[in-house]
């Protein structure tokens, strides 16, 4: 195509870079805004931010502001062009029309989904009856120690020897008991007139492999969490867990009677073998770590109640959004910037499916770790679609 053929755009881009000719304009806001980068959304914004999420191998280089000069007359902003990164499929375009922009971005990999909206937060429902998944009512602080006693004080010894109880008490459990076997225990001082306290002894159900782990899943009627079709390079499975939980809980004077073990210093063990149809199964999980990193992806089944069936725990740092995927609303909680705190989560999110009452969840610990937002939305995205 001869150069008299071309569009004026077309030309534009074929003879290079020509800004000196033009008056630069700041679109840093409203491109970051676009692309997700920029402040978090308050709740009263109506607008939704659309990202788009690249495949495996980074995130894309764009065009930002790096200072403002005065000029000749007027004041100039200078614009850093950076090149955008082999990922992008098509283009990414900045049309300087009135402000406005469009985004061009290739597939990510993997089927896990091109796009997803940024929304304000709000709570999610989980049962038919109004039961919902939402921040608890108030955020947990970091422990401020007391003063510590000298360890003559009276009370340092008395909390001692009490741990040293609960402690021992909790290993004769272990060997006491068969596998498969759950029990319900109290810990009691015989020489004082007060109520022990009650325990219960509930191992997890641990799996190696995927297929034994769903054998376990239909056999207890468990919500069963699906392998992602994907995954972050390098992260395998490395365990499925399975929680069991009593259906009712008695309380101490029902255990009287019962089995007994002398824990010395007038302790005593109370126990009783609960029976399988006390037990219910509601929640599993996969665990998928490269070296000491983790990926906790998780399915719990919740109870028909309103309120809130399901506090999600955070911080004062913590930012709390929605994000939607192909049309499914999701709770995405950021607790990166926080170091005085372990929440259990770095990044996590979490979604529902209201008709079978279940919880889904897919969280990267505290510690240090490589992964980004867009890494585990690629993972749910890829449970979802």
């Amino acid at each position: 195509m001869a150069k008299s053929e071309l569009t004026p755009e077309e030309r534009f881009l074929k003879d290079g870079d020509r800004s000196a000719n033009y008056i630069s304009v700041d679109v840093h806001d409203p491109v970051m805004k676009a692309l997700g980068l920029g402040g978090t959304l308050s709740a009263d914004e109506e607008q939704t931010t659309v990202q788009t999420l690249p495949p495996n191998g980074g995130a894309p280089n764009i065009m930002r502001r790096v200072e403002t000069e005065a000029g000749t007359g007027r004041k100039r902003k200078r614009i850093l062009r950076i090149r955008v990164q082999g990922w992008v499929a098509a283009l990414l375009v900045v049309v300087l029309l009135g402000g406005g922009y469009t985004q061009y971005s290739g597939e990510v990999r993997q089927g896990a989904g091109a796009q997803y909206k940024v929304l304000p937060y709000k709570p999610l429902p989980v049962t038919a009856s109004g039961g919902m998944i939402e921040k608890a009512k108030e955020p947990l602080m970091p422990y401020t120690p007391q003063a510590q006693p000298g360890i003559e004080d009276e009370a340092y010894q008395e909390s001692k020897l009490y741990s040293q109880k609960y402690s021992k008490g909790h290993e004769l459990m272990k060997e006491l008991l068969l596998p498969g076997e759950y029990a319900t225990y109290v810990i009691a001082r015989e020489d004082r007139q007060e109520e022990g306290s009650l325990n219960m002894y509930l191992p997890p159900l641990t799996f190696k492999e995927y297929a034994a782990y769903k054998t376990s899943v239909e056999k207890h009627n468990i919500p069963l969490v699906k392998q992602p079709a994907y995954m972050p390079e390098g992260y395998v499975l490395d365990e499925a867990i399975i929680k069991p939980s009593f259906l009712k809980v008695p309380d101490e004077k029902q255990l009287e009677g019962g089995n007994e073990r002398d824990l010395g210093d007038n302790f005593r063990l109370i126990w009783r073998v609960e029976k399988a149809e006390n037990l219910v199964y509601q929640y599993s999980s996969l665990i998928y770590k490269k070296g000491e990193t983790q990926v906790r992806i998780g399915v719990s089944r919740v109870d028909d109640n309103s309120g809130t069936a399901y506090p999600l725990p955070w911080s004062e740092k913590t930012k709390v959004e929605n994000v939607e995927i192909g049309g499914k609303q999701l709770i995405y909680l950021d607790d990166s910037s926080n170091t005085e705190l372990d929440l259990g989560y770095k990044y996590k999110l979490v979604w529902s499916d209201p008709e079978a009452q279940i919880i889904y969840s897919v969280a990267v610990g505290q510690e240090n770790s490589e992964l980004t937002k867009d890494d585990i939305i690629r993972i749910a995205a890829s449970m979802i679609n």
